[in-house]
């Protein structure tokens, strides 16, 4: 059982921040970082004028983290477990280390919805395992109620698995794809979302790279177009500097959330998340209140 939920909305879409420590001090570092920026966020918002009329009352109900607090500048944490030394180099699939450096980052950020991320190479993540292992990774980190969410990738061969190890603990489950090389046409992006909602998915996220603007236009449109029909939420986006408005104005085309980076990127084009959360205070007139 999870200890806390993920609530995402595209209405107000939340911020979500990577963790790319290589080891449990690095780790540590980055949630000093994180917490510290996050506060200094929120002390602004509320000791300062408030930006465009945003209310500066605070939830005390630390569940509640994911978008609930106005002039709170992180919603959710990713932790990529793939960049963790243990799988890095190239040790073996064992998730106790993970489970133990899961633990750790749910004590110190309480309250702190966490979405757990092995990404293999494939997917253009920093580390190898068999499937089977991959599935039992999934299992290991979902038993803890440490993670709000696991990510499993949606072209991974046993996917289905992984989704249902996920669901037996009631945890989350974010089904991504990733394209480093092109973006699909519009169809296809529609396709793949939609099929990740049929696989039991609870949110459904696309990332791709665009060539041209045409490109990016495609992927907003899919975007439009799926979430007219989706019954989860949705996250996309166009990776890299051409891609950089989706990420900050996804939300009106029905995408719930965006990576923002305080510290180290986990992927192309992810932008620092005070300029992130300005961008979309100003877009939505306000901290607009999420559901």
């Amino acid at each position: 059982m999870p200890r806390h939920r993920l609530h995402l909305d595209s209405r107000s879409p939340s911020i979500i921040v990577p963790l790319t420590g290589r080891d449990l001090a690095e780790l540590e570092a980055q949630v000093d970082a994180l917490v510290a920026a996050d506060d200094g966020y929120r002390s602004a918002a509320e000791a300062g004028t408030p930006r465009n009329g945003a209310s500066t009352d605070t939830d005390s109900d630390t569940d509640s983290w994911a978008g609930r607090s106005p002039g709170r500048l992180v919603d959710v944490v990713e932790w990529r477990v793939d960049l963790f030394e243990p799988f890095t180099a190239g040790a073996g699939g064992d998730p106790a280390p993970a489970v133990e450096a899961l633990e750790r980052l749910s004590t110190l950020l309480p309250g702190v919805p966490i979405l757990a991320t092995f990404r293999t190479r494939g997917e253009g993540g920093g580390a190898e395992i068999s499937p089977t292992t991959y599935v039992a990774m999934v299992e290991a980190l979902s038993s803890t109620g440490a993670a709000a969410a696991v990510d499993v990738e949606y072209l991974h061969p046993l996917a289905a698995d992984s989704i249902a190890a996920a669901h037996h603990h009631r945890v989350a489950v974010v089904a991504s794809t990733h394209d480093f090389a092109a973006t699909p046409p519009a169809e296809e992006i529609v396709s793949r979302l939609a099929a990740m909602e049929d696989a039991g998915a609870d949110v459904a996220k696309i990332a791709v790279t665009p060539r041209s603007a045409a490109d990016v236009v495609a992927l907003l449109s899919a975007t439009e177009e799926r979430h007219r029909a989706a019954r989860i939420p949705l996250i996309t986006m166009s990776m890299g500097g051409l891609g950089a408005v989706t990420r900050l104005g996804g939300g009106p085309f029905g995408s719930s959330a965006t990576f923002a980076t305080v510290g180290a990127a986990s992927a192309p084009g992810q932008l620092p998340a005070v300029g992130v959360r300005r961008v979309l205070e100003l877009l939505s007139g306000g901290s607009a209140p999420r559901e």
